[in-house]
């Protein structure tokens, strides 16, 4: 088989695998309780703009937050899970208001906290 009817074929079995939905991933890794909304507050996380040369940074710290979150929530550590996720809605909406904006907005990942933080009180 020749080089371009070998690429050709590539081609064609990639657009099929996307359009089977094997294309990237979402995010959705938490598993166990309030895991539908860790795994949106990770998706609105993933989504957002961040700004400014900390850019990755920033992302990645409130990655990080959430991570340390969904471990107290394993621990049956609620209220210490709770302070977690309300330190990232902090730090979103600090990085949104500041007079140099680090987040272009805020509200999609304030909201995904707040269903999570009303999952988690309900544990």
């Amino acid at each position: 088989m020749g080089f371009i009817a070998r690429h050709a074929i590539t081609g064609a079995l990639l657009t099929t695998l996307c359009a089977f939905g094997a294309g990237p991933a979402a995010a959705s890794h938490y598993t166990g309780s309030c895991s539908t909304e860790l795994n949106a507050v990770e998706t609105a996380i993933d989504d957002a703009v961040f700004l400014g040369k900390k850019a990755g940074t920033d992302e990645s710290n409130l990655d990080a937050k959430l991570d340390a979150a969904a471990a107290k929530i394993a621990l049956q550590k609620h209220s210490d899970a709770i302070d977690k996720l309300e330190n990232i809605s902090d730090t979103a909406t600090a990085l949104a208001g500041a007079p140099k904006p680090k987040l272009d907005d805020a509200t999609g990942i304030n909201g995904a906290v707040s269903a999570a933080i009303t999952c988690v009180g309900g544990l």
